[in-house]
């Protein structure tokens, strides 16, 4: 059984802690007078008969007389006097918290506290008067009352403020886009792009340099195309082929210019024999066989194109 002594002595020490007086130099605390009334024992006159005698003719009373006059003695009697004192009260919108006045706010502060009367202090994060409501989406802080820094449609933790970037965006305002070669959710994403092409940095979409193409620019431009995006068409004619980047022709045997359209002339070769450079020569074939050029230096007065002796044919399967 416990003992009764601990028990005693903390319902006394809560009887002093309830009737402690509230501190005058509280700012939050105020006094009036008061008037108040006291029984006191108060002294007064009380009258009576008083008896005396005195002389006299008075034979029969052997000269004595009988006299009565008021007389007065102290008495005491219990009173009621109106006393008065200074009394501390809480002032206006406070209220006695054990010796303290403590401000009072009609509504619960939800996510805060009350500060003052009817003022609440909100938690970071939260807005209101009685702090009851999250903050929107451009403001953070004590009472939504700082506006986010955040760009690139990044939103702000609505407590601490700091940005939460969208994809492909970073620093502290996500003011910048990722790195090269990164992209995704916090840059952390690697690009698969190939030959030289960059990738998107919120998709990570591959895109490609000129002259490639594919999700992953992996293949160059398909025969006839050039160019970005391959969209560009080779000018090259009568068989030439073009560079799938810079779209430069590359010229059958016979055939020169910018675009393949001139035909080699007699005039020409013949300039090139004078100058002694190999000129690629066209022979007639068989019908089973295809012409291979035959780089040689043409003899003076040989005219191109003559089948000599000797000349090389390659067979050629015949086609079905």
């Amino acid at each position: 059984m416990m003992s009764s002594g601990p028990l005693l002595w903390l319902l006394i020490v809560g009887f002093i802690s309830s009737v402690a007086p509230l501190n005058p130099d509280d700012p939050n605390v105020c006094s009036h007078w008061e008037s108040y009334a006291v029984t006191v024992q108060e002294s007064y006159a009380h009258p009576f008969d008083q008896v005396y005698y005195t002389r006299c003719t008075d034979i029969l009373n052997w000269f004595k007389c009988t006299r009565h006059r008021i007389s007065y003695k102290t008495a005491y009697r219990r009173g009621v006097r109106t006393m008065y004192r200074r009394r501390s009260q809480c002032c206006p919108g406070f209220y006695e918290s054990g010796n303290l006045c403590v401000p009072l706010c009609t509504e619960e502060c939800v996510h805060g506290r009350c500060v003052s009367p009817e003022t609440c202090q909100c938690e970071p994060g939260w807005g209101a008067l009685d702090c009851s409501s999250g903050c929107e989406n451009d403001f953070w802080g004590p009472h939504c009352s700082n506006k986010c820094q955040c760009r690139n449609g990044a939103k702000c933790n609505p407590i601490t403020g700091a940005c939460v970037c969208t994809d492909g965006f970073q620093g502290w305002r996500c003011e910048e886009p990722c790195n090269t070669g990164l992209f995704g959710k916090d840059c952390l994403l690697e690009c698969q792009c190939l030959n030289g092409a960059t990738c998107h940095h919120q998709t990570g979409e591959c895109v490609c340099a000129p002259g490639y193409t594919g999700a992953f620019c992996e293949e160059p431009c398909p025969p006839g195309k050039h160019g970005p995006q391959c969209e560009q068409r080779c000018p090259c004619q009568n068989g030439g082929t073009c560079h799938h980047v810079t779209g430069e022709c590359s010229c059958p045997a016979g055939w020169v210019g910018p675009v393949c359209a001139s035909a080699v002339s007699v005039r020409i070769v013949r300039d090139q024999l004078l100058a002694g450079v190999h000129v690629p020569e066209r022979r007639p074939v068989r019908p089973h066989q295809r012409a291979v050029p035959v780089h040689r230096r043409l003899h003076r007065g040989e005219v191109p194109g003559r089948v000599s002796r000797g000349h090389l044919r390659a067979p050629v399967r015949p086609q079905v």
